[in-house]
Formats: structure tokens, sequence, C-alpha cells
């Protein structure tokens, strides 16, 4: 059985764990990067941020859940409205079940998907971003998160392994 749980992303001048929207979700914080005030954070079980995040940061967020290691759905949304999906693993997602409109069609996901980072402020790679839609995970869906991640401009690093929430 492999990892089930979510990675987010959103820009915050504190900790993604302090927000507000984080805390209400109820998950337990895994670990976290950095990429300038951007974040990235690995928490599980599957967990949606409240919507809330978006008011927070005011910035653009974006949240992937894995699903057992073998693909991820992938939602992101911006404060001037632009969003998309998509489900990275698209043979495995379908697979299980996922709607062929979840799943998207790679070209036009890629494209929204560089707007939406462009709008961000990053510089999205749009040849890794369609790569990063169309693989199939090998061994881990975490890996396209990360590919996805990448390509779409982020660089983070300096992760920390976070101490789960004293009960």
């Amino acid at each position: 059985m492999g990892f089930s749980g979510s990675f987010i992303v959103a820009r915050a001048g504190r900790p993604l764990t302090e927000l507000a929207a984080i805390r209400a979700s109820d998950c337990v914080p895994l670990w976290s990067a950095r990429d300038g005030e951007w974040q990235i954070l690995q928490a599980c079980p599957i967990t949606d941020p409240e919507p809330s995040i978006i008011g927070e940061t005011r910035a653009s967020v974006l949240v992937c859940h894995v699903v057992d290691s073998d693909f991820a759905t992938v939602q992101a949304a911006s404060p001037d409205d632009l969003s998309w999906q998509c489900a990275l693993s698209p043979e495995m997602a379908g697979d299980y079940g996922l709607p062929g409109e979840w799943i998207g069609d790679s070209v036009k996901v890629s494209e929204r998907a560089a707007a939406w980072a462009r709008g961000a402020g990053l510089q999205p790679d749009l040849v890794a971003l369609r790569a990063a839609l169309v693989a199939e995970c090998d061994p881990l869906a975490e890996d396209l998160v990360f590919a996805l991640v990448h390509a779409l401009g982020f660089r983070f690093r300096d992760a920390v392994d976070l101490e789960p929430p004293a009960v």
C-alpha cells in the first residue's frame, strides 16, 4: 500500500501549518519546503484545505491528492478565478474510475496550467508540463507531483520534517 495524502502549494509569509484554512482541514502535516514565500506542505490523510485559503493568502493555490501512490488529482485556483484540474498518471486514474472530464486533455490543461503559473509570477516549462501530464507513475505518483510542481516553475528546497501535533 502506497501513500495517500495531499500536497498543498501556497504563498504565505508564515508556515502553511499556521493558516486557519490548513488548521481547519483536520490533517497531519508531514513535511514542508520553501521557494521564497511559496511553500509546499505534505499532509496526511487526503485533505482539502478550506476554500478560504486563497482569501487568507491572497495568492494562487495548488492542491494535489495522491491515492495509494498510484495517481493524483490536481486542483489549482487563483484570486483572479483562473482555475484548472487534472489527474496525474491518467491511465491509472481511469482504471480507478476517475471520470474523463477530471483527467482532462493534456494540451488544454497544460495551457491553462501555464497561464495559472505565469499569473502566480512563475516561469513554467511547457514541454516539461505536458510530459508530466501524460506520464504514468513509475513507480510513485508522488514523483509526478514533484515533476508537475517543477514544470510549473517552483524550486522548493530546504525540506523540513514536521512534528505531528501533540494530542
